[in-house]
């Protein structure tokens, strides 16, 4: 697929079949991602790979998380029980589930460019995942912030999670995209 077809028709695919994804196919998505742009090379990318019955792993995390939420905003029972079970099955919306993390830098500067990297390292993510026929969809959400998650991938302070990349063989059409016209984005400054 020509690259610039391949910028604007990629879009958020939210629904995928479960058909599995070769690890080859993965992989090659992941390659893709250490290729981005990285001041001073710091590489700050890591993944965490979730397939079949691997996400079960994540799913038992994302699910004590929120019910860890839910005890700390002073839910009732019912309501906590909707949310620990709303958490617990979006790690099976789709056949894969990768999570990049961004490590801290040195200072804060390095840290907000290691960040900025890392959500570069994505964008290579989905395009090569649309590439390739698959449906990708990028999330995070107040868990991906919370204590328990942090402990769950073994975060340190200053460390990231900047994207639950969720990846499978598309389960629909695509959809009209609404994007305003650049000219509405920029201000030049000519001399």
């Amino acid at each position: 697929m020509e690259l610039a077809r391949a910028i604007a028709s990629r879009q958020s695919i939210n629904r995928v079949r479960q058909d599995p994804v070769p690890d080859g196919i993965i992989e090659e998505i992941l390659e893709s991602a250490v290729h981005a742009p990285n001041h001073k090379i710091t590489e700050p990318w890591l993944f965490h790979v979730f397939t079949g019955k691997g996400r079960g792993e994540f799913a038992r995390a994302r699910a004590e998380t929120a019910r860890l939420q839910a005890e700390e905003e002073g839910e009732d029972e019912e309501m906590a029980a909707g949310r620990i079970s709303r958490e617990r099955k979006k790690a099976f919306r789709a056949p894969v589930v990768i999570t990049v993390i961004s490590r801290a830098g040195r200072d804060g500067v390095e840290t907000m460019e290691n960040y900025a990297a890392c959500s570069a390292a994505v964008q290579n993510m989905l395009l090569t995942a649309h590439s390739l026929g698959l449906g990708a969809i990028w999330r995070t959400g107040p868990v991906a912030y919370h204590g328990h998650i942090r402990a769950f991938f073994g975060l340190d302070e200053g460390d990231h999670i900047v994207a639950y990349v969720y990846l499978g063989y598309p389960d629909m059409g695509e959809r009209p995209r609404r994007r305003e016209a650049v000219a509405e984005k920029t201000v030049w400054h000519r001399g």
